[in-house]
């Protein structure tokens, strides 16, 4: 048996070496590698045209800081007065369900509809708008 296994480990020496011979000839061979026709003219083409573009417009992180410190000083006071009146009130597990007459149940449920219509409307108005060039809100 451990003629076997060193005849295996023998073979498995050659091959290993035989596959480094191999790729190293494969490594040693200098051709040259050419471009095909156009390349450099298509590739210099685009270089300018992308120097030619107009700068682009940096984003006017002046004017945005101050609404988002704003925004995030509303949500930091609205967390704590949620905590100072909501953590108490949960404690004492007294529910109270809502009651809505019958008789408004269902133009409640047309308004909600009516309003997810006009948000998608004009959410897809917006959109279309972007997406023609004229990104301005309204």
């Amino acid at each position: 048996m451990d003629r076997i296994e060193k005849k295996m480990e023998s073979n498995a020496a050659e091959m290993t070496a035989l596959d480094e011979f191999r790729i190293d000839e494969i490594l040693a061979a200098d051709e040259e590698i050419v471009p095909s026709s156009g390349f450099l003219s298509g590739v210099m083409e685009r270089v300018e045209e992308e120097a030619r573009m107009p700068a682009r417009i940096p984003f006017p992180w002046r004017r945005a800081l101050p609404g988002m410190a704003v925004v995030g000083g509303m949500l930091g006071w609205m967390g704590v007065e949620l905590g100072r009146a909501g953590l108490p009130a949960m404690g004492q597990s007294a529910t109270a369900a809502v009651q809505i007459s019958p008789g408004l149940v269902q133009p409640l449920e047309q308004a909600g509809w009516v309003g997810l219509a006009l948000a998608l409307s004009l959410a897809s108005w917006l959109l279309a708008r972007r997406l023609a060039g004229r990104a301005e809100l309204l």
